[in-house]
């Protein structure tokens, strides 16, 4: 029996403003004052208490790549953040919109790793704001007077990979952007609503098509995304269907590592392989040894997407989900098979 396509989910615009109180403080320029006027300053309440930061800040330098995504989606300009040294692209494209040179940007990162701060680098841009992130598995909490020294900082709460929704938001309250969070906001629902219409068009009902999704971690282990992973959710938006075998999480993962004598619980309707720049070596098409079993193999509905983008965990990667998805189902990319 055919099940109906289910509703968007609903993002709810700024759920969390109550999380982040947002005073002015600065009184603007005394009479005969001129250029002696007093900058403009604003308090926000965040992960790391009350925070007097510029009412318009100029250089921010941000220190989880989420948060680059935010800053940049609201239109604001980045002075340093972290990533992947060594990489072409530093890691940062699926991070960034494509008009921005990540290439541009001041690494203030030792590794890709959110508590390894390059402090000496950090001062070196220049900073007159620092975002940070309390995750928990500590993020840039215990160094967060170190950063003080440098600028005012602020740490945004990161609690998993389901954060992603409501980040752009809280970064938005600090930045006084909350016009542009829901604009962009908008535009994401329109955006499903508008690729719901094309594969629809295209003659795949996605409440009726299983949607699998398998990550090549590495040459021994595959990761089958449950709905709980940055990829699950943004095809759940969309109103696809999941293989039993992805349906839900265990432990405290959004992914199951499975071995390639288990592939076959990666089988579906149509099946995504997620290959990222950590396993540079993995095949390019899916059509032999342990993959020609596979019923998606044998229709040719196998396809293949990077995980930088699709393990990013941001609006601004979100749409390539989609844009991706989109092209597959609507036959304007050829099967990896």
């Amino acid at each position: 029996m055919l099940r109906p396509t289910p509703p968007l989910l609903s993002v709810s615009a700024f759920t969390l403003v109550g999380m982040l109180a947002l005073t002015g403080c600065g009184a603007g320029a005394a009479p005969g004052e001129g250029d002696q006027a007093q900058e403009r300053t604003r308090t926000v309440e965040v992960a790391n208490g009350t925070v007097e930061i510029p009412a318009s800040p100029e250089r921010i330098a941000v220190l989880w790549r989420p948060t680059l995504a935010a800053v940049t989606g609201l239109g604001h300009e980045v002075v340093g953040t972290m990533g992947t040294p060594g990489s072409d692209d530093q890691g940062l494209a699926p991070f960034l919109p494509e008009d921005v040179d990540g290439g541009a940007l001041t690494l203030v990162t030792n590794s890709p790793a959110e508590d390894d701060v390059n402090l000496e680098a950090l001062a070196g841009t220049e900073p007159d704001l620092i975002i940070g992130v309390s995750t928990q598995m500590g993020g840039q909490a215990e160094m967060v007077d170190s950063l003080e020294a440098i600028a005012p900082t602020v740490l945004l709460e990161w609690e998993g990979t389901g954060s992603w929704r409501g980040h752009l938001e809280e970064v938005a309250e600090v930045l006084d952007a909350r016009p542009q969070a829901q604009g962009a906001l908008a535009d994401y629902e329109s955006a499903v609503e508008q690729a719901r219409s094309e594969i629809e068009a295209a003659g795949v009902d996605p409440a009726e098509a299983e949607l699998s999704l398998v990550r090549l971690q590495d040459a021994g282990e595959i990761r089958l995304e449950t709905p709980a992973s940055f990829p699950g959710q943004i095809v759940d938006d969309l109103g696809f269907a999941r293989p039993d075998t992805q349906a839900e999480t265990e432990g405290d993962t959004d992914f199951l590592p499975r071995s390639y004598e288990n592939l076959e619980q990666g089988d579906g309707d149509v099946m995504f392989v997620l290959v990222g720049s950590g396993y540079p070596d993995a095949p390019q098409t899916f059509g032999k040894g342990v993959w020609s079993g596979l019923n998606a193999v044998r229709q040719e509905r196998v396809y293949r997407v990077d995980h930088d983008f699709w393990g990013a965990a941001n609006y601004h990667s979100a749409h390539r989900i989609i844009d991706d998805v989109t092209a597959a189902l609507t036959g304007q990319v050829d099967p990896a098979v």
